[in-house]
């Protein structure tokens, strides 16, 4: 685990951008539309051509057959009532215009079948045209030797043949009752065809409507569906916004982020990232101004009160020579002025120790940066920790993971956190205990774990354990881990508490490791402990 510093590098490019998102879910709406609107122009165009095929196809023929089949039921009406006319030739000249008539409506209603129905109508339409052609032809050339016949049978009555007249008569009204029954059947045929294409087009037009209203209600869902995608797609940035507007009000706590793989959900991650780099900064910006102002107090302090607690340790030592002259001389030295003197004694030392605690804080200079092994630094460190650890009835035991690479550190300074570290694990654990101290490689970091096996520290005061003055024990100045923290820091690297496994705290330095270009004449090997 680096836990210094780093630059995280982007992340790979959204698989699906929110314009993208949002496009898309547009183009589906304007997709769903355009079914729509595109089946509704097929259905009026098939309704149109259903009408067009009416009025221009079937229409016409229908009206030209009708006509024709009504000159020729008036033919054989007349032929019928021929016996009973008085006078025949009136008949004769009207049954003459008639079939004239007949023969003219005969070619309208093949060419109305022929070209008409045959060209605006559909395959169904082209068969019954052809089939209706055929069936008028054939009527046609069945009745087309009927004037023949009605000039034998107006000779037969001008002549007064009554046999001849009977069997002329006979024949010719069998001839234009076949006639018009062959037209009435044709008729009844093309009204069966009309009727079908009425009832088709009305079951088109049935199926285009419900069609259309599913389509439209289909549109309808489509657009209410994208409206909904859209809003969830744009919902982060709302978020993003509000979470804004907290921390222009000042709220620097880091919030979980929904992953997303949208540049809002990037958005909001490298949001988040920020907002805890700023809180980070500004923590330690005033973890610097305090450890400054701490600083130039101390500085000023300690000049005032170290000249009077120097005279005060003289006069005590001066004191002590009397007394110890007073009691070589056979003199009595009251108990109480030794406890008193000695006590005395003990809050000067203290006094003098926190003075140079506080000037600690005042005279932390840069480090000085130099490669160098930190295993082998932090050996010599523990060594010289060791007899101080042992008094309090603590073991301290050093595991190295190699190779590790060296490290750019300030010695001295490195030093003085270790020490730091391991006096906070030998007071973690008042009846003694076991202290771990690790150096492991980790990315680019060289890292150095210092686990102690004591209570613990809850997780609330561990975000506050490196701030100046705040302390867990009843005594000391509370400056350990915040000057700590500023050398590691001022290093370039990184400190942080974490409970350990099985109880404890485990703190974690790291260091950066040293380029090639920096790295020196390895120094002579140091004897491993």
């Amino acid at each position: 685990m680096n836990v210094g510093p780093t630059s995280r590098a982007p992340g790979p490019p959204p698989r699906s951008a929110i314009a993208t998102r949002v496009l898309a879910s547009f183009g589906v709406t304007v997709l769903a539309f355009a079914i729509t609107v595109g089946w509704s122009v097929v259905a009026q165009r098939r309704t149109a051509q259903d009408s067009e095929e009416l009025a221009r196809g079937y229409v016409p023929v229908a009206l030209k057959l009708g006509q024709l089949r009504a000159t020729q039921a008036t033919v054989a009406t007349l032929v019928d009532g021929i016996p009973d006319e008085r006078n025949p030739l009136s008949t004769r000249l009207v049954i003459e215009t008639l079939t004239s008539v007949r023969r003219a409506k005969f070619t309208e209603t093949r060419a109305a079948a022929a070209d008409g129905l045959a060209s605006v109508g559909d395959e169904t339409a082209r068969d019954l045209s052809t089939s209706l052609v055929r069936e008028i032809d054939a009527t046609s050339s069945s009745l087309a030797d009927d004037s023949a016949a009605f000039d034998r049978l107006f000779a037969s009555i001008d002549a007064q043949d009554k046999d001849s007249v009977n069997r002329t008569l006979v024949s010719l009204g069998a001839e234009e009752h076949d006639g018009d029954r062959r037209l009435r059947a044709l008729a009844d045929r093309l009204a069966g065809s009309m009727d079908e294409l009425s009832a088709r087009s009305r079951a088109r037009e049935r199926s285009a409507l419900l069609a259309l209203i599913a389509l439209a209600v289909l549109t309808l869902s489509v657009g209410v569906a994208v409206s909904i995608h859209t809003r969830r797609l744009l919902a982060p940035l709302a978020r993003v916004t509000e979470r804004a507007k907290a921390v222009a009000r000042g709220d620097l706590t880091p919030r979980d982020v929904i992953a997303s793989d949208d540049e809002i959900g990037q958005l909001a991650t490298a949001f988040e990232r920020m907002v805890a780099g700023v809180a980070r900064a500004q923590s330690r910006a005033v973890a610097n101004e305090r450890l400054a102002a701490i600083g130039k107090m101390a500085a000023h302090v300690t000049h005032e009160i170290r000249n009077p607690l120097s005279s005060i340790g003289l006069n005590i030592e001066l004191l002590e020579e009397e007394m110890a002259q007073l009691g070589n001389g056979g003199g009595s030295v009251p108990s109480e002025a030794r406890a008193l003197l000695g006590a005395i004694t003990r809050e000067v030392e203290r006094l003098e120790h926190l003075s140079e605690e506080y000037l600690r804080v005042a005279r932390l200079p840069s480090p000085r940066m130099e490669a160098d092994d930190v295993a082998a630094t932090v050996r010599d460190i523990v060594a010289f920790a060791r007899p101080e650890m042992e008094r309090a009835g603590c073991t301290v035991a050093v595991h190295v993971e190699d190779p590790v690479p060296p490290a750019l550190f300030d010695e001295s300074q490195i030093r003085q956190a270790l020490l730091n570290l391991l006096r906070n694990a030998r007071e973690a654990m008042t009846d003694g205990g076991a202290i771990d101290v690790r150096v492991a490689a980790e990315g680019m970091s060289v890292v150095i774990d210092v686990e102690d096996r004591g209570g613990g520290i809850p997780e609330d005061i561990r975000t506050r354990v490196f701030d100046p003055f705040f302390s867990t024990k009843g005594e000391g100045t509370g400056l350990g881990l915040a000057i700590t923290r500023q050398i590691i820091e001022a290093h370039g690297g990184g400190i942080t508490c974490e409970s350990r496994e099985g109880g404890g705290t485990r703190f974690r330095l790291a260091l950066p490791i040293a380029p090639s270009r920096a790295l020196r004449t390895p120094p002579p090997a140091r004897p491993s402990l």
